[in-house]
């Protein structure tokens, strides 16, 4: 089975059954951030691929650990 790494978020893309891994040339989902691939696969390895189009939004772990910080300070002060 063909294994390919999404180029936007780094998750390994399933690739459909319905693919012919021998010889295929199109576009497929990554099914993790949902970004539109292009590739082409000739007897069952991958040629070439790129990004068609780039859903993958940065993840800001900084920003989700500030936030909860802050939920949990109004929660201190509610609980007063």
């Amino acid at each position: 089975m063909v294994e390919i790494e999404c180029l936007a978020c780094g998750k390994t893309v399933e690739l459909p059954q319905f693919i012919d891994t021998d010889n295929y040339d199109g576009q497929v989902v990554c099914q993790e951030c949902k970004s539109l691939l292009h590739v082409k696969l000739l007897k069952g390895k991958v040629h070439k691929y790129k990004i068609v189009e780039n859903k993958f939004k940065d993840f800001n772990f900084t920003k989700l650990v500030m936030d909860l910080a802050e939920k949990q300070k109004q929660q201190e002060k509610e609980e007063q």
